[in-house]
């Protein structure tokens, strides 16, 4: 599902780094916004190995671990545990503006469980 709102740009591919389509992420209905942050999530166990061999990440607010990819959001490289997004978005969220604040706002509010 990622690979849908990925934007097609040559200057991103050139650079390396993939940006996704926000616009369209915020459009997408609750179950599939869901769905398509808990692929985000589970990208960092696939491609950082997290949660394997006692690599386990921590919470960059309260720096207890995070125990699975439904308990992990990120914020600006920072890795938070559900709550502690919450917190820190409270503090620092006040610049987001427009789609950026809407994509937030709905991190700020998923529940994500395991299947």
């Amino acid at each position: 599902m990622i690979e849908e709102f990925v934007v097609k740009n040559p200057l991103f591919s050139f650079s390396g780094t993939r940006v996704l389509d926000t616009k369209r992420i915020v459009a997408l209905s609750d179950e599939d916004f869901a769905t398509l942050h808990l692929e985000l999530m589970t990208e960092y166990r696939n491609k950082d190995g997290w949660w394997s061999d006692g690599n386990v990440p921590h919470c960059s607010e309260c720096n207890n671990s995070i125990d699975s990819p439904e308990n992990l959001r990120r914020y600006y490289g920072r890795s938070l545990h559900p709550g502690c997004f919450t917190i820190v978005y409270e503090r620092e969220g006040k610049k987001e503006k427009g789609v950026q604040k809407m994509y937030w706002d709905r991190v700020a509010k998923l529940v994500l469980t395991s299947e």
